[in-house]
């Protein structure tokens, strides 16, 4: 069986040791990377941000594959369904949590991206992608535009746990532990902007980065 590696990101896409893990994880030189990103003005100038680290691994620039919406937001689905279905890497970007979670956390995303995670293709997300990834997603005050905390049905990738990004940047603890006890969910992960939390199998194995990773469980509050 596959082993399943998966990467939250804190805010940081740029970060160096965890996107060479992850593109040495997804194929180096034969990986085939799927970036899912949202629809804002002059993206192209930002996909270095995410792609850098990759391509000094080795990783083809052609062989990365951008799926973005159009200036109206709409996807070309079947496209997109395609490169996922032949991603040897996936990661989803950060920038507009509330979009990322209306694009992504639905189908055809959902299914394929649980069943290619299942079969051992390496995920990541930064930020909103992170954010994406438990049963339920827990949006910040921070991060909603009307600015209270928000949550609802994500991909499932990870069960009985919050994700927090920007932790210690946004303050966001009094957040992530007021949503494990209204959600009753028993624990929870506050990621700093610089910091990866690297899980195998859906256990925590390792932080990247040169920020931290803060661990809450609700028993304890």
């Amino acid at each position: 069986m596959q082993t399943r590696k998966l990467y939250l990101l804190g805010g940081n896409t740029s970060q160096e040791e965890a996107n060479i893990h992850f593109a040495k994880a997804a194929g180096g030189e034969n990986a085939r990377i799927a970036l899912l990103i949202v629809y804002r003005e002059g993206w192209e100038a930002f996909l270095p941000r995410y792609t850098n680290h990759w391509i000094a691994q080795g990783v083809r620039e052609n062989n990365i594959s951008v799926i973005v919406p159009n200036e109206k937001g709409e996807l070309d689905l079947a496209k997109a369904a395609e490169i996922v279905t032949d991603a040897t890497g996936i990661f989803i970007g950060g920038g507009h949590s509330e979009t990322y979670y209306s694009l992504y956390t639905k189908e055809p995303f959902k299914q394929l991206l649980r069943e290619k995670y299942a079969a051992g293709t390496p995920l990541a997300g930064n930020s909103a992608g992170a954010l994406l990834m438990p049963e339920t997603v827990l949006l910040s005050p921070h991060d909603t535009d009307n600015q209270q905390a928000w949550s609802g049905s994500g991909l499932g990738i990870l069960q009985n746990l919050l994700i927090s990004v920007h932790f210690s940047q946004w303050q966001d603890e009094p957040n992530l532990i007021s949503g494990l006890h209204h959600l009753n969910i028993p624990i929870g992960y506050g990621i700093d902007e610089d910091a990866c939390l690297f899980l195998e199998n859906e256990e925590p194995v390792n932080v990247f980065g040169s920020e931290q990773v803060k661990r809450i469980e609700k028993g304890t509050l």
